[in-house]
């Protein structure tokens, strides 16, 4: 008993230190050389890996550029306009001016005179209407026969009823009574009524009356006026004053003119990265011992 106090108390010391000399397993091979003695903690051997991750991170491949392109300023030859002189305005006299022409003058004035001539009448026969063309209704009555007819008046049924036999007494009877009928008289049409018409074409005669052929008139007659021709002066252009404007002179000149300036354009390269994927160490591997249950048996 003494022997195994002192081999747990030497392994607790042992682990507490982290000597290897001193592990479980030199304690066994301790205990195992000692005869008749009893385990009462066993140790085995267990070995941790270490643990790794995947690290990712950005590598440059090949780094941004800049390129600067410049467009050169465009020009273009135009015309201007380009004034001279100035506007001017000067001014000049012409006489008036005559001549001889020849004028019609009235002699004697128109005049108008009328004449009539009578109203213009002819006898002419006329169509006349004396009755419209009608049309005639007629009738033929419908004609009937009388037919004879059975009517149910009350269906047949049954009924109770009371007799008496010959000492007296009630006895209830059911009695069953027939169906009654009667006679009855019905108009029945044989043919219906018919409706035709006839025509009756119009009549006309014939009337003499006297006709207007010709309005009468009262005719215009116009006696135009007399004319003699003379010669007189006459005034052909009135004395003027004529005013002449000068434009203004131009003249065109070439000149040389800016369409488009300098342009530069700054052409940027972005760089360009790679991904890669590195694996990290996180925890070293270890080996260390791990107390287990003792073996039936004994170790």
């Amino acid at each position: 008993m003494a022997l195994a106090r002192n081999l747990i108390m030497g392994g607790l010391v042992l682990t507490a230190l982290g000597l290897a000399s001193t592990s479980p397993a030199n304690a066994w091979k301790t205990q195992k050389r000692s005869h008749g003695g009893k385990a009462v903690a066993c140790y085995k051997k267990v070995h941790t890996p270490a643990v790794y991750k995947t690290v990712s991170h950005n590598v440059l491949v090949q780094h941004g550029s800049k390129r600067v392109e410049v467009i050169p300023a465009l020009y273009k030859t135009r015309t201007r306009k380009v004034k001279v002189s100035h506007r001017r305005v000067s001014y000049s006299q012409s006489p008036a001016q005559y001549a001889l022409r020849e004028k019609r003058v009235e002699v004697r004035p128109r005049t108008v005179s009328y004449r009539e001539t009578p109203a213009q009448y002819e006898t002419r026969t006329r169509k006349v209407l004396v009755s419209k063309g009608h049309r005639i209704a007629h009738t033929k009555p419908a004609q009937y026969r009388t037919v004879h007819k059975q009517v149910l008046v009350a269906p047949a049924h049954k009924a109770w009823t009371i007799k008496h036999d010959k000492h007296g007494k009630a006895i209830h009877c059911q009695v069953e009574y027939p169906a009654k009928y009667k006679t009855v008289a019905q108009s029945q049409i044989v043919r219906p009524a018919k409706t035709w018409y006839q025509s009756v074409p119009a009549k006309y005669s014939y009337v003499k009356e006297r006709v207007l052929v010709r309005k009468a008139r009262r005719h215009k007659i116009v006696h135009p006026a007399e004319y003699r021709t003379i010669r007189e002066k006459v005034l052909v252009r009135k004395a003027r004053r004529h005013k002449t404007v000068h434009p203004a002179q131009y003249r065109h000149v070439e000149e040389r003119v800016l369409v488009r300036r300098e342009k530069r354009i700054v052409h940027r390269t972005r760089p360009i990265y790679k991904k890669v994927h590195k694996r990290v160490l996180v925890s070293h591997g270890e080996t260390g011992w791990k107390r287990v249950r003792a073996p039936r048996g004994g170790c």
